[in-house]
């Protein structure tokens, strides 16, 4: 049964996933995605498009201007993160005695997996950390049989536990991940996902941090893509997860500026979590969503020097679900905490903008790219305008190409990928394509299945 069927039927949803709720009120994403909102968004997407083609010289010329100054935007970033950040790598202490050392949870929400999580087991069992510190929970649903299978197969060590749920909507990991935060014990919360495989310093590294922060912080470990050599997927995914790691958001943190946790490896006291409100079970980026209400809480984010590994979608299919899910929660999160967040002190303008401003330009990037080709060859344009605003596209298509050209030659010769120019500008013409085609296909899901999970197949 999909998730999406709590929002149309009367049928009967997870009991932890009702009790939040009840927590998160007109936080939580299940307000935003009724049906009812899904189609004005809708009918205003269609709308707009309509008027600006009938209306070429005055709305339509508006959303034409609107749409390269987004694609302009989103350039910059890219530029900004490759030639113009400023940041600087610190050593990460992690002298702390052992006897003041804190207690951790990790919680590890597994679905359909095999042998690959015998590989994040062993990590886990490999952290430098006292065993006795740590508590293990690993979430399984009660018919997941192929994921009992697999864990039957490999001993678990004592300070590992494994909790059952029940195979109920919504099917989210944040539904799973509330679940386990009931039977957490530690003083600190972290996450790891099934492919996770987090270096064995980590938790030092992170009570470190947690430890002798000034005020509440969550730190960010890094994700760096074993399997990068892979083919042309792994290569423009390892270098997206390069330039986002260590340059984006490392200079966010050195700047002191909010910014949006991943899914796993983040570091965070129990008590702070809850007062966040946990987890959205009703949202597909349940890290985004709870990166919101961190910082609206106060908490400070703050990049870890510390590194977890993990395999990234190696098929094209693959890689278009995991970001298609992305893609739409990060719409979804918008539509949920962008308004209430413009006067939030806690953000200020700065951080307003750091935070939110790259996620809305990629959230319109489908229905600018499918607008401007309609405007072009359906607006009743003069043949100088249509010419003109043809030229522009193919300079910004261009410049694109290049830039990201010239962005995977450099990321590719620092993680150590050995491509041929040709075959480099080959890897990021395809890439950007596909990028096209997630974004499109995230703004049907949201339409027509918001809470869809397109699990990643590892």
């Amino acid at each position: 049964m999909d998730s999406s069927a709590v929002l149309t039927s009367n049928v009967a949803i997870d009991q932890q996933a009702q009790q939040q709720l009840s927590i998160l009120g007109p936080k939580s994403a299940l307000y935003k995605i009724q049906l009812g909102g899904r189609m004005f968004n809708l009918f205003l997407w269609i709308g707009f498009t309509i008027a600006g083609i009938f209306l070429p010289l005055s709305l339509g010329l508006g959303l034409f201007i609107l749409g390269v100054v987004n694609y302009l935007i989103l350039l910059s970033f890219r530029l900004g993160n490759y030639f113009f950040t400023k940041q600087t790598i610190r050593p990460q202490a992690i002298a702390v005695p052992d006897q003041q050392l804190p207690s951790f949870s990790i919680i590890f929400p597994l679905k359909n997996e095999n042998e690959v999580i015998h590989q994040t087991i062993r990590a886990l069992e490999a952290l430098d950390y006292p065993a006795e510190l740590i508590q293990v929970i690993v979430v399984v649903e009660d018919t997941d049989q192929v994921t009992r299978t697999s864990l039957q197969q490999i001993k678990l060590p004592a300070h590992f536990e494994i909790l059952d749920i029940p195979e109920m909507p919504p099917f989210t990991k944040g539904r799973a991940l509330l679940h386990a935060l009931e039977l957490a014990k530690g003083t600190y919360i972290t996450v790891y996902d099934a492919e996770s495989c987090p270096e064995p310093q980590q938790l030092r590294k992170a009570a470190y941090s947690l430890m002798n922060a000034s005020g509440e912080i969550c730190c960010q470990a890094k994700i760096s893509i074993s399997n990068l050599q892979k083919n042309w997927v792994t290569r423009n995914f390892a270098g997206e997860y390069y330039e986002w790691y260590e340059q984006h958001l490392l200079e966010l943190s050195s700047a002191n500026l909010p910014f949006g946790l991943g899914g796993n490896s983040f570091f965070i006291s129990k008590q702070a979590l809850v007062d966040a409100g946990a987890w959205d079970p009703f949202n597909v980026t349940e890290d985004a969503d709870l990166s919101v209400r961190l910082v609206q809480n106060g908490v400070q984010l703050r990049i870890l020097n510390s590194y977890t590994t993990e395999t990234c979608p190696e098929q094209v299919g693959n890689w278009i679900n995991q970001r298609t899910r992305w893609n739409k929660g990060l719409f979804i999160t918008q539509l949920v905490h962008l308004r209430r967040t413009i006067f939030d002190p806690h953000f200020k303008l700065s951080g307003w903008l750091s935070f939110w401003l790259r996620m809305i330009c990629a959230a319109l990037l489908p229905f600018f790219n499918l607008y401007v080709a309609l405007y072009i060859l359906l607006a009743d344009l003069p043949f100088i305008l249509s010419f003109a605003f043809s030229a522009i596209l193919w300079i910004l298509l261009g410049v694109n190409l290049l830039l990201s050209w010239i962005i995977n030659i450099i990321t590719y010769r620092r993680l150590g990928i050995t491509q041929s120019f040709l075959h480099t500008f080959w890897d990021s013409f395809r890439y950007l394509f596909l990028h096209i085609i997630a974004g499109f296909k995230s703004f049907w899901e949201y339409f027509i299945a918001p809470l869809q999970w397109n699990k990643t197949d590892h």
